[in-house]
């Protein structure tokens, strides 16, 4: 597992909306800070795929036509002028497009008289978790995809579109739009996997006693998580809500895959709720043996400390130098014997205690012990897992 010298705890992303309190709704306002917008766009039929990079907004009217199908994808969220021009072609709800803006949205699904508007979150792992705001609508013979950033999980879908793989190029925009949902979700599959991994490598750690900086490494682990959570639960929730009726823009057909996206969020779900649980049994288990081995240490300072008390105590009474002349002192001090018979006494006290401490059962090794407990809690954070 990889190291850094700092583990920071990362604190959770603030809400920012663009707009004042109190602003007229379905106001636009973009960020000053956010990438200028690029446009491309892929109009295709069943035979035949034009695929072009956009200047403006404009350039896409001659792509929108009855008889194919116009996927319009758009980059960055820095250019209010373009947001503007999509609401004049496309008839877009300005209500919806101020969700776009303000990327704070949860996954949702609303519907309009003439498309349907869905926001899913993105993710991605570069040294940190990222989650971003994507943005679809759904129209009658048209896909818009608006995200904050250049970069997606797409491609798969486009390569499907040019290549003609499977139906994508003749079931028409809903199922299109399936394509692109059910790519979102199955982006969670590798981060999901990801987290398990570095949960099992931290639990041998732990067992071993290599980890290093572990309370910190396991709380972003368990902040990352809950982000996943909060980014997929509610799209459960959103993916349950379409219908297969002629408001949702979704034909029948599609609505069977799109059950399958709700199943794929499930399974999702389930494996955050265990690993976010793995997380509080491993912070437990790591304290268990913190805790352990300092009772250990003390242990062994305390049967050293208990042995050395009456050693200590024997030598400040023949320490006191006390006058040998006077009647009532040490005999020992004029005895020729005498320092053997201290040390004699001392060793027989200290061989004393230590066998007394040994038959109590006080020296019992504590290695099998601790290795016996990792051992049994890594399989048993395994078989939760499983």
């Amino acid at each position: 597992m990889t190291r850094t010298k700092h583990h920071r705890r990362r604190k959770p992303p603030r809400i920012q909306k663009r707009t004042a309190p109190g602003s007229v709704p379905g106001l636009v306002s973009v960020c000053q800070h956010a990438e200028k917008s690029s446009i491309q766009a892929i109009k295709f039929s069943e035979t035949h795929l034009i695929e072009k990079e956009l200047a403006s907004v404009a350039e896409a009217k001659s792509f929108l036509d009855e008889q194919s199908v116009t996927w319009i994808n758009v980059h960055g969220l820095g250019d209010a002028e373009t947001f503007h021009q999509l609401i004049e072609l496309f008839g877009l709800h300005r209500l919806a497009l101020e969700d776009v803006v303000n990327t704070h949205q949860r996954p949702k699904v609303e519907m309009y008289s003439e498309h349907l508007f869905i926001v899913l979150r993105m993710v991605s792992f570069a040294e940190h978790l990222e989650n971003e705001q994507v943005s679809v609508f759904l129209g009658k013979n048209y896909v818009l995809t608006i995200h904050e950033r250049d970069g997606d999980c797409f491609e798969p879908v486009r390569t499907r579109l040019r290549e003609s793989r499977g139906q994508i190029r003749g079931l028409g925009p809903d199922y299109l739009a399936y394509a692109l949902i059910d790519a979102i979700i199955d982006g969670y599959f590798p981060m999901v996997d990801h987290y398990g991994e570095r949960m099992e490598q931290l639990d041998d750690d732990i067992t071993a006693g290599h980890s290093m900086n572990t309370m910190d490494i396991i709380h972003n682990l368990r902040s990352d998580l809950m982000a996943l959570r909060r980014a997929i639960r509610p799209l459960r929730d959103a993916l349950n809500q379409i219908k297969p009726d002629d408001h949702s823009m979704f034909k029948k057909e599609t609505h069977y895959h799109l059950r399958d996206c709700y199943d794929h969020t499930v399974q999702i779900i389930d494996l955050l709720d265990n690993y976010r649980e793995l997380c509080a049994n491993l912070r437990d288990y790591h304290m268990s043996i913190v805790s352990n081995r300092m009772n250990e240490v003390m242990k062994v300072l305390t049967i050293t400390g208990t042995i050395f008390i009456p050693l200590t105590f024997i030598a400040g009474i023949y320490g006191m130098n006390f006058n040998t002349n006077l009647p009532g002192n040490m005999p020992e001090l004029n005895w020729p014997y005498g320092y053997l018979f201290a040390w004699l006494l001392m060793l027989a006290i200290g061989l004393g205690l230590l066998v007394f401490v040994w038959r109590k059962g006080w020296l019992a090794s504590t290695e099998s012990g601790l290795s016996g407990s990792g051992l049994s809690g890594s399989e048993e954070h395994r078989n939760e897992n499983t």
